[in-house]
């Protein structure tokens, strides 16, 4: 199937003259948490949009947040103590070494509730930019383990393309080389333009693989969607035939022979 030309790479003679995609979002993720609570929010599911900065995920914090009120409290008691102590240095009712203790001890109390707030971070799992829920991988009332993953989203507006392509298409295919996409579940024909070309040829399959930027995408069009990359055909032919070497001239070389001089 072809429009507008054949497939891409030239008229089709084998099956590695056609070339095959699937689109993918720009930016995708899988987020979790380095909490182990019970989730207590988790307000969207599968195909539902958030803007950036919407709760994703939440969980019930109320014991770190008394850990962390103890915490600050056990620093307000040694930055009092560290007072005192530097109070009797000045008087020579205590020594230095006491003193210094004092301060430390103040300091480690501060790390400690430092270190329990940032872990509260983690209560929350906030969406880092605009798109839609792949999947939600756990359940409100559960208790997840640290670190396990909790949902999957995708970004809202552009997709990319990812193909793999032989890598003799190399002669004639650049960055910035724009092409068209026909999306197999909708019929739909793309524009897209290659972003980046891999740094590397796989030695065994001779192919390549790249990354397209589809700038605009109708509405029905999905991440996960495939097709096959379609390339005017006129273009192809006459970017192969620039490739080739000039053919040597066929017009026969001079057989005149140089004039004799009669010796008689």
């Amino acid at each position: 199937m072809s429009v507008g030309g054949w497939a891409w790479g030239g008229p089709p003679t084998t099956d590695t003259d056609a070339a095959r995609g699937v689109l993918r979002a720009e930016r995708d993720a899988v987020l979790s948490s380095s909490l182990s609570e019970r989730i207590v929010q988790m307000p969207l599911r599968e195909g539902d949009r958030f803007k950036k900065g919407d709760v994703l995920v939440s969980f019930d914090c109320g014991r770190l947040a008394a850990e962390l009120r103890a915490a600050r409290a056990g620093a307000a008691v040694e930055s009092r103590n560290a007072v005192v102590q530097d109070e009797l240095l000045t008087m020579e009712a205590t020594g230095r070494a006491d003193a210094d203790i004092a301060r430390l001890k103040e300091k480690e109390r501060v790390a400690q509730a430092d270190v329990i707030q940032q872990r509260m971070i983690g209560c929350r799992v906030l969406a880092p930019y605009a798109g839609r829920v792949v999947e939600t991988m756990v359940r409100v009332d559960e208790t997840p383990a640290p670190n396990e993953k909790l949902i999957k989203i995708v970004s809202d507006g552009p997709l990319e393309l990812h193909m793999i392509v032989p890598s003799k298409w190399l002669t004639w295919l650049q960055t910035g080389s724009s092409f068209a996409f026909m999306v197999d579940e909708t019929g739909s024909t793309l524009q897209a333009r290659v972003l980046r070309i891999s740094a590397a040829v796989d030695a065994v399959s001779q192919t390549v693989k790249l990354v397209a930027a589809v700038d605009k995408v109708p509405p029905g069009v999905l991440p996960g969607m495939s097709g096959r990359a379609l390339l005017d055909g006129a273009a192809v032919a006459d970017s192969v035939a620039a490739d080739r070497p000039k053919p040597a001239s066929t017009r026969p070389a001079s057989t005149s022979m140089p004039a004799v001089r009669d010796k008689r």
